[in-house]
Order: structure tokens, then sequence, then C-alpha cells
């Protein structure tokens, strides 16, 4: 087992099974402890005696009904039944599924790719570049609806603004990139992220994909400000064979 703060020095295994069993002991005790507990607190609260001086008939309280001692008589049965409960439980696969994973991550372990570290361990880094990345990544974060298309949904509306050949290179590059950056955030999630073992590097890699949902994000505004056949454009990669080879070799 490795000591968070001398995470270089391993401990003898002697020491390692002594832990063990006091962590067995300790669990044991524990759920001893919890079904003593259980006990005492949902025991039924004794009778209290009755008074030797008869109250008169007419300020005698109302007898309860005859149901409320079936109803204590099966939440006792239920009480005895979790007790009994706690008392017979196997803590064993517990303790050691927790064994399994006592051992600290060190920076060693945490390789870019075939790792068998636990992949939460974010800290310690062994990348510290790949951080600083999913860190930049996240100060150049922008919306779409940040960038003003006033002037550019006046020149595209205008007759005399764009000729036919310039519509149609805005168009057909439209209609590349809008499913172009989705083949790129999917290649990210759906290839690249599986095989990355190294938690900050995938901490990167998910800001990226995100980035590219933005960009797939920005594409659709501009279509919908200027106003074009959304059908049209967002299936050139279907329908343009230009468009299809490139999307292919995506």
């Amino acid at each position: 087992m490795l000591s968070w703060d001398e995470f270089d020095v391993e401990e003898s295994a002697s020491s390692t099974q002594s832990t063990k069993a006091k962590a067995d002991a300790a669990a044991a005790q524990r759920a001893t402890q919890a079904a003593q507990q259980l006990r005492e607190e949902i025991a039924p609260a004794p009778t209290p005696a009755a008074s030797s001086v008869s109250a008169p008939v007419e300020t005698q309280s109302p007898q309860p009904a005859a149901a409320a001692p079936v109803s204590a008589a099966a939440a006792s049965d239920a009480v005895q039944e979790a007790i009994r409960s706690l008392e017979d439980m196997d803590v064993a696969p517990g303790l050691e599924e927790l064994d399994e994973s006592a051992q600290r991550v060190t920076v060693d372990d945490k390789r870019m790719i075939n790792c068998r570290a636990d992949l939460n361990q974010l800290v310690p880094f062994k990348y510290d570049w790949a951080w600083q990345k999913y860190l930049d990544g996240c100060s150049n974060h922008w919306m779409p609806q940040e960038v003003n298309m006033n002037a550019d949904i006046a020149l595209w509306k205008s007759k005399t603004g764009l000729t036919d050949d310039e519509r149609l290179i805005v168009k057909r590059n439209l209609g590349f990139f809008a499913t172009a950056d989705s083949l790129v955030a999917n290649n990210l999630v759906l290839a690249i992220y599986r095989l990355i073992t190294n938690p900050e590097c995938r901490q990167y890699i998910l800001r990226q994909a995100f980035e590219e949902a933005i960009h797939t994000h920005a594409y659709q505004y501009r279509i919908e400000s200027l106003g074009m056949d959304e059908g049209e454009i967002f299936n050139m990669y279907h329908e343009v064979p230009s468009v299809a080879r490139k999307a292919s070799r995506a």
C-alpha cells in the first residue's frame, strides 16, 4: 500500500495484513453496534403502571381500537427481522472490494494508453500540458449567439450584395462544415476517448469535443440567421458529390 504523503515508500507486507485485519474487526464491530442501536431505538416503550385509583366513568378516555395491538405486533416482527438481518450481514465481500482499491494511484501509473490505474484519479498530474490545454480551452469559451449577424444578414438579403457564384460558394462551405465538425466530435468521443486512459488527457478531449459541438451550433446559427433552406444545407453531404467525397475523408 502506498502512503499519500510518502507515495514512493512502499509499506511492508506485514503492515498491509495488519491494516486489513484491523479494518475487518472494525467493520464487524460497526455492524454489531448498528444492530444494538437499532434494537434500542425502535423497541416499544414500556407500558406505564395503571393508577391505583379508578377514574370516574364519564372522564375516562376512549379505549383504543382493537386493531392497534395487531399493528404493534407486526411492527415488532419487522424490527426483529431487521435486527437479525444486520446481525447476519456478511461484510466480507465489501471489505474485499475495498481492499482491492485501497492502494493510491501514483503518477507513474497514469499512462496515456493501456493504463490500469483508476480513471477517476485526476491528480497528481502526469501530463501537465494536457491540463493546461484544458484550462486554455475553457478560457477560450464562446457561444455563437455572441456574434452579431446584422451586417451579414443585410448583405445576404441584398439583391446586389453577392453574385450567384459567391452565394453558391457560401452555401457549399456551410454544407460541408455544418456536418464535418460533428464528425470530428464523434471521432473524439467514440474512437479516441475510449483508448486514452490518462484522466487529464481525457479531460482535455471532453473539452475539445464540446468545442466541436459549439462549431456545429455556429453553422446552424448562421444558416438560420441568413434564412437559408436548412434541409438543403445539412443534406449536401448526401446530395452533392463533391461535398460527399470530402465528408467521406473526414
